[in-house]
């Protein structure tokens, strides 16, 4: 055999090495051991191997964990967490019908809502978070899929999932839940009347900011092969070395967020009773809307909640959050370094106005010792103190 050959000529090892990590196996092309298999490839796409993009061994070792922990019947891996949530619409709605949205659902939703699905026919109708059973009311023969996002992102209300699947299973629709807050560590969507049950990967599941990804768990096995078949027509595939780092993330999951809970429980406690906060958004708190849900269904929290911010407050607040030492500005959460988001308002409204015309901070607990970060935004925010109010506000 000539060296070019034996370049290319792949060494078998003996099959005796294990390890307690899942290897990576990339691949683009994937070789069959005869003429009959190749020709059949396509029947193994739901649960075998055909070609790099529907599969490799460590996508599905990471699919297999993911549906454990779902108690689903199936998990798919795609390339985010927005992904998961354009690929369940579609594989449940078509031209003449209409999709359900919470108000309070991830911002992308609304461009996605009105730019993409409409100009495919199909309606998007934007509702209360807080409407529960009341949802049937909109429910109508045209009614495809109908989205929970609990607690909501950005502003943490808490939706009576079990209500409004039971109000579309009466109906014969399809619910799709976006659990990314809780994970499945908190909160199982599947056991709770929901079809579709999404989590984006990139928070904390992976838990260290440097992947992207998404996934979708079903208990329905007809459902899992159709949102395969929708991930082939829409070339959505992940890669093994990113299938990998989420694997490695799921290994200290339940630790990263038992931390994450309680110091950003401490925290909102705390804030409170800081004079900038008009009110903290946080579930495990009695007066977030949507608690007793909240008490009712979870078995926990996370590290992420809101503060909406009193409009006095505005001017100094850019500076205030600029010296923060221990967070960083940035819009994605759920890793070991705290970070906050800062909106000037909060997101736009359509079903019922949000009351409160003040900036809103979402900040995202990590792994820092929390009174650390409790002296950080203390001494940052100090500026913030109730000197600053205008002297009529601080009379009325």
């Amino acid at each position: 055999m000539h060296d070019e050959t034996l370049c290319l000529k792949r060494g078998d090892p003996p099959e005796t090495f294990d390890s307690l990590v899942t290897p990576v196996h990339r691949a683009s092309t994937i070789v069959f051991p005869t003429v009959a298999a190749y020709q059949a490839r396509h029947e193994t796409i739901y649960d075998g191997y055909s070609y790099g993009l529907y599969g490799t061994p460590t996508s599905r070792a990471l699919e297999l964990q993911l549906a454990g922990l779902e108690r689903a019947a199936k998990s798919l891996v795609v390339q985010s967490g927005f992904a998961a949530i354009v690929v369940t619409t579609l594989a449940c709605a078509r031209s003449g019908q209409q999709v359900l949205f919470p108000d309070c659902a991830y911002d992308t939703v609304r461009p996605f809502a009105a730019n993409f699905l409409g100009g495919l026919g199909v309606e998007a109708v934007f509702y209360d978070p807080l409407l529960g059973e009341g949802i049937e009311s909109l429910l109508t023969d045209r009614t495809a899929l109908v989205w929970v996002e609990s607690p909501g992102s950005m502003t943490m209300e808490v939706q009576d999932i079990p209500a409004i699947a039971a109000a579309a299973r009466r109906r014969g629709i399809k619910v799709a839940a976006d659990n990314t807050w809780a994970t499945p560590l908190r909160f199982k969507p599947l056991d709770h009347g929901v079809d579709f049950s999404m989590t984006a990967i990139s928070k904390y599941i992976n838990g260290h900011s440097d992947l992207i990804m998404g996934a979708v768990s079903v208990a329905d096995e007809a459902l899992y092969r159709r949102l395969k078949d929708f991930c082939r027509y829409l070339g959505y595939g992940v890669s093994a070395d990113e299938c990998s780092l989420a694997l490695r993330g799921l290994e200290t999951l339940a630790v990263r967020l038992d931390r994450c809970e309680a110091s950003a429980l401490t925290l909102a406690r705390w804030l409170q009773s800081q004079p900038f906060v008009a009110e903290v958004r946080h579930p495990a708190l009695a007066s977030n809307p949507g608690h007793d849900i909240w008490r009712r269904d979870f078995s926990g929290a996370t590290g992420v909640f809101s503060v909406l911010v009193h409009p006095w407050a505005r001017n100094g607040l850019a500076e205030a959050i600029e010296g923060l030492e221990h967070f960083a500005i940035g819009a994605s959460w759920g890793g070991v370094h705290s970070v906050v988001a800062v909106l000037d308002a909060p997101p736009p409204r359509t079903a019922r106005p949000f009351e409160h015309d003040g900036p809103l901070l979402r900040f995202s607990i990590g792994l820092e010792h929390v009174d650390d970060l409790k002296a950080d935004i203390e001494g940052s925010f100090s500026r913030l103190s109730a000197d600053a109010r205008p002297s009529t506000e601080i009379l009325s």
